[in-house]
């Protein structure tokens, strides 16, 4: 049912544009080796998290219009209530939620009122192409490494069950299981808060190919 899906990632298919502008514009998806005087090219789903986060590139003359609009999508979601901060200049809107509003402890089954915090991302979806969204499901350190793993790439794919049913189109969605290997710096695992702050879903808003098309024709 997830060909996708690895032991400690989940990607799902790119769509194929953004592959292209990937290729051309940033280094690290081209591969140094050639095999039959043809280069080959890395499978984006290999990438890591920091990786992927890195693509598409905004060109230099886009990136001004691309922050600004990123900068607007990020109050909006600051407004309604969401944890919200940037990356990568501006370019990338990271919004984070709890991980207890959407799943009971130890569970891989979304809450029946988890979907109040995923609805607002579903316009995310509407246009192809225009945003990707990278689901990056994180938890604290009690438990085993095998188990934490398992916990959190379950939630992965029980988040990605509900935008493939909800969403428009899932073409530019990636999830990572994060298991406790990325803390909070401000909250380590070493009190009941910090633990609860490391158990949570990191929804990273990247804007995708069609956004810089639009930005590149000034149309945002």
């Amino acid at each position: 049912m997830y060909p996708f899906l690895s032991l400690r990632k989940f990607s799902c298919n790119v769509w194929p544009l953004f592959i292209a502008i990937a290729m051309t514009t940033n280094p690290i998806a081209h591969a140094q080796k050639k095999d039959n005087s043809q280069e080959q090219l890395v499978d984006l789903s290999e990438l890591t998290l920091d990786e992927t986060l890195l693509l598409p590139d905004v060109p230099a003359k886009q990136s001004a219009y691309v922050t600004a609009y990123m900068k607007r999508e990020a109050k909006a979601l600051q407004k309604m209530g969401y944890k919200v901060e940037t990356t990568r200049q501006g370019e990338v809107v990271i919004a984070t939620i709890p991980a207890d509003l959407l799943f009971a402890p130890n569970d891989t089954l979304l809450l029946q009122s988890a979907p109040e915090q995923l609805h607002p991302f579903l316009p995310y979806f509407r246009s192809h192409g225009k945003f990707k969204v990278i689901l990056a499901m994180h938890s604290d350190d009690t438990g085993s490494n095998d188990y934490l793993y398992g916990l959190t790439e379950k939630r992965i794919i029980a988040l990605y069950d509900y935008f493939d049913k909800h969403a428009a189109q899932t073409d530019m969605l990636q999830g990572y299981p994060m298991a406790d290997s990325d803390p909070l710096k401000d909250t380590p695992n070493t009190s009941r808060k910090g633990r609860h702050a490391n158990r949570r879903l990191e929804i990273f808003i990247v804007p995708g190919p069609m956004l810089i098309v639009d930005a590149k024709n000034k149309k945002l």
